[in-house]
């Protein structure tokens, strides 16, 4: 299971690390599990969270201009943690 991709998640919501690294190990570490099929392996639960903290990290940007669907810091955050909330992970 995933479960190391939503322990990243509640790193990133509990300011256990930043939102750049968080970019950063979320996208290294959801490859290396979609090349071994670990991904395909997961409960539904567990896809749909993940799909959607996906979708936050992607649009995730430091840069201070940002697109209308680009997000900061404070919004991926409080956006991970919604969805760690909606799914019963945190």
């Amino acid at each position: 299971m995933s479960i190391k991709l939503i322990d990243l998640t509640k790193k990133l919501v509990l300011s256990q690390i930043s939102a750049s690294d968080f970019e950063i190990q979320f996208f290294s570490l959801w490859k290396e599990e979609s090349n071994s099929g670990l991904l395909s392996k997961d409960s539904k639960e567990i896809s749909e969270c993940l799909y959607v903290i996906f979708d936050l990290a992607e649009r995730f940007t430091p840069d201070t201009e940002r697109s209308d669907i680009e997000i900061d810091e404070i919004t991926l955050k409080k956006e991970a943690k919604l969805a760690l909330e909606k799914f019963k992970f945190i």
